[in-house]
């Protein structure tokens, strides 16, 4: 009986193992598949992440180049506006100055001048706004005269009809004018034209009325020149490697049928902006200014004057100076 039941046992042991091998076999097929499936998982995200990081990098080159495409863009646009204004003040400043630049010219010759008279003096000056940005814009000074000595005068010349107050209120000159404008309003610097003008009238004739400007603080011939002396002096200083130069500054009435009232110690060289209205003024006021400093300097003269030279004024020497090469 025994012996009969050794076979059995045999295959039942041999079932038995047979079992475990099988679940066995299907335990470490369970855990291959879940480590197959956890690589893939990995190999996945790995790939969404190299793919998104791609499209990350793309984005911001593609997003950086259009940043300086629209740079270029900006840059060009600017540049022809720049040109265009530029422009436009040559086209226009020539028309108008050139009998105020022949007055000039005959007062620096008979004040024994040395030096280069530009007219038109068209450049981009950088200025820095309020609010702590920067703003460049097209600016331009009538006149600027350089002596040998280096020292520069801007001009600005204003051909003002009628009868002109700069700097004196009109009931100082005449207790008649004390009703043209309203005198509490007029603080130094300024300026009050008062010219006729020409109108018709609701029958169609002609009838002489009286108007009046006034310009005040930014606006009077006098701040507007010393403004135009400092952006000069600025981008002299930008395009030099000399010393600053300082820049004197002048107003010039220069029409011939004005009656201009100033004070006395604005038409003379001693002050910080001469305004004077005849060729006998402005031939007085030259002198007392070139002999503030009359040592010649070649060096500093020459870099000046091949700044301002290079941006398209219509240059013409005076006296023993002549333009650097």
């Amino acid at each position: 009986m025994t012996s009969d039941l050794v076979p059995w046992l045999v295959a039942g042991g041999l079932a038995v193992v047979v079992v475990v091998l099988v679940i066995l076999l299907r335990r470490h097929q369970s855990s291959a598949r879940s480590e197959l499936d956890a690589a893939e998982r990995t190999r996945r995200d790995e790939l969404a992440q190299r793919e998104a990081e791609h499209r990350d990098a793309t984005a911001r080159i593609e997003a950086d180049r259009t940043a300086q495409v629209a740079a270029a863009e900006a840059a060009r646009r600017d540049a022809l506006a720049e040109a265009e204004q530029s422009r436009g003040l040559a086209r226009t400043g020539m028309k108008w100055e050139e009998a105020s630049e022949q007055a000039i010219l005959r007062a620096c010759r008979a004040a024994g001048i040395d030096g280069v008279l530009m007219t038109n003096v068209v450049f981009v000056p950088v200025d820095e706004t309020e609010q702590g940005s920067w703003r460049k814009f097209v600016a331009q000074a009538d006149h600027v005269l350089v002596s040998d000595s280096g020292r520069g005068l801007v001009i600005e010349s204003k051909r003002w009809g009628g009868i002109v107050f700069d700097g004196r209120r009109p009931s100082e000159v005449h207790p008649a004018f004390r009703n043209l404008v309203d005198e509490s309003s007029l603080v130094p610097p300024f300026a009050v034209q008062v010219q006729s003008r020409t109108v018709l009238n609701h029958e169609q004739e002609a009838e002489n009325w009286w108007q009046v400007r006034v310009a005040t603080k930014g606006a009077s011939p006098a701040q507007q020149v010393r403004v135009q002396a400092r952006r000069l002096a600025k981008f002299v200083d930008q395009h030099t490697g000399v010393a600053r130069t300082w820049f004197d500054t002048c107003v010039f009435y220069s029409a011939p049928s004005a009656s201009t009232f100033v004070a006395p110690e604005d038409r003379s060289g001693t002050v910080t902006t001469m305004i004077v209205t005849n060729d006998h003024e402005l031939q007085s006021a030259l002198a007392a200014w070139a002999a503030k400093d009359s040592v010649p300097n070649r060096a500093r003269a020459d870099a000046v004057v091949r700044v301002l030279a290079g941006q398209g004024a219509h240059a013409i020497t005076v006296g023993s100076y002549r333009l650097p090469d």
